[in-house]
């Protein structure tokens, strides 16, 4: 079944052999950062530390949900945490069973079947792409009572709206199953402001690169202007999915659509099994 439901992240590919990125989430940025691709490394490095660092005292077992490249694993592993991970994506198994000689879980979280219980799971943006009644669901199946999920991710705010409004959860329903699920909240910590830097260097680097392209053909376009425009009128579609994609860049639509939050919760010792 799990090989069934397998993905190909590409993207995964690209951020890490092309661009040179371990880590593949958001970073956390100081000001005096340098806006470029070794700025935004040392950005997500702040940011998996950060992250770390409101594990609870105590905790010893940890699932890393949509592990990426495996990095924070073996990080966690060199302090001295039992760590399994767990995606759906081939890539993703394929890096991070070659850094880590721990247990792999080869399968979309909503589909886990836990055969024992962890002190914490941790979702670094990764729980926007499970349903949330399943993530709570499993999630209380997978931790021990009283223990922990930590969750850093995008949620869409009640007036989000456009392409941006196509992803993430929205936060007060994320809020209110994590409630109905017996999920406490204990730690709260908007981010956003230190996270959308990311989007303003994407965006530099795309703009870029569309530059070099109009520049590149810029004598083709010249000599062949009816054609031009004919290629531009087929692919007119294409050109406006682009064009939408590119607005996922925009740091100040991204403020005006979702918050960026970092959150503990708790499960109290209640019944959320079913």
């Amino acid at each position: 079944m799990a090989e069934k439901k397998a993905k190909n992240d590409r993207s995964l590919r690209f951020y890490n052999e092309v661009l040179g990125l371990e880590r593949l989430h958001y970073g956390l940025w100081n000001p005096e950062d340098e806006f470029s691709i070794t700025g935004v490394k040392k950005a997500q490095k702040r940011y998996e530390q950060h992250l770390i660092d409101q594990i609870p005292a105590g905790s010893k077992s940890i699932l890393d949900v949509g592990c990426g490249t495996g990095i924070m694993s073996r990080n966690l592993i060199d302090m001295g945490y039992d760590v399994e991970g767990l995606s759906p994506d081939i890539n993703q198994k394929e890096i991070f069973t070659q850094q880590n000689r721990t247990r792999f879980h080869f399968c979309r979280f909503e589909d886990f079947e836990p055969d024992n219980q962890y002190d914490c799971v941790i979702m670094s943006e990764s729980a926007q792409y499970i349903p949330v009644n399943m993530l709570f669901r499993v999630a209380g199946k997978a931790i021990k009572e009283n223990k922990y999920l930590l969750v850093c991710d995008y949620f869409l705010s009640n007036s989000a709206s456009g392409p941006l409004a196509k992803s993430g959860h929205n936060l007060d329903q994320f809020m209110a199953e994590a409630g109905k699920r017996g999920f406490k909240i204990i730690y709260d910590e908007d981010i956003t402001d230190k996270v959308v830097r990311t989007l303003d260097l994407g965006k530099n680097i795309a703009d870029r690169i569309l530059l070099a392209i109009n520049i590149g053909t810029e004598k083709i376009r010249q000599k062949y202007a009816f054609l031009t425009r004919f290629i531009l009128w087929m692919f007119r579609k294409k050109i406006n999915s682009v064009q939408e994609d590119m607005r996922l860049l925009d740091s100040e639509e991204f403020k005006k659509n979702k918050i960026y939050k970092l959150m503990l919760f708790q499960l109290n010792a209640v019944d959320n099994r079913g």
